[in-house]
């Protein structure tokens, strides 16, 4: 009589190893909340004394997919208030038997500013004083418009505005603002005095 000899999962690897059908990785690097949908989190390969045939994944948040080769990608974008980490249970098939993937990811935190430098220029001769602001709601930054600027006297301000949103996210975007030729380059709008930031800005920094 022929005997069938039942086939198991032996281990995993990729992120980290595991010995055996079952077990954790922790990844050390964040996986950033601003990652795009289809972002690769990581990718696991489980090996077995006969061959695998699938994988299949839930996580909580329940924000990705896994490939039939173990790819681990986004098919959600995640939100490090909602949760710091990702938690993913990798299951590996080989028909017989099924072993399982503990995955922690870390959640980087991403402040507002999706940018941390900005340049802008106004025409030596135009424009408004030398005094900015950054209104708390809007973001839009401002100028008195009572100076004219003058590329001799001062040819460069640097201007570093604070955001934060609700869940304490923050961070610092320098806006540096150049007297001249602003020829190829983004204009502040010097008759109006004012640049309203496609962002969430709210305190100016002392400059």
């Amino acid at each position: 009589m022929q005997v069938k000899i039942e086939s198991a999962i032996t281990g995993w690897s990729g992120g980290g190893t595991i010995t055996g059908a079952d077990g954790t990785i922790t990844l050390t690097s964040p996986l950033s909340e601003d990652s795009a949908v289809g972002t690769t989190v990581v990718s696991l390969t489980a090996a077995s004394d006969g061959t695998v045939t699938g994988y299949s994944v839930t996580g909580t948040p329940d924000a990705a997919d896994v490939s039939s080769t173990g790819v681990v990608t986004l098919k959600a974008q995640v939100d490090y208030e909602a949760n710091a980490e990702l938690v993913l249970l990798v299951v590996a098939d080989d028909g017989s038997a099924t072993g399982t993937a503990t995955v922690t990811v870390p959640i980087g935190d991403v402040g507002p500013f999706t940018t941390t430098t900005k340049e802008l220029c106004v025409k030596d001769g135009l424009g408004p004083d030398t005094t900015f602001a950054v209104d708390s709601t809007s973001g839009a930054v401002t100028t008195t418009a009572s100076v004219t600027l003058n590329k001799a006297t001062t040819d460069e301000y640097t201007v570093p505005i604070s955001g934060a949103v609700t869940g304490g996210e923050s961070n610092i975007l320098t806006l540096t603002v150049k007297v001249g030729d602003c020829s190829g380059k983004e204009k502040m709008a010097a008759a109006l005095g004012s640049l309203l930031l496609s962002l969430l800005a709210y305190t100016l920094l002392s400059m």
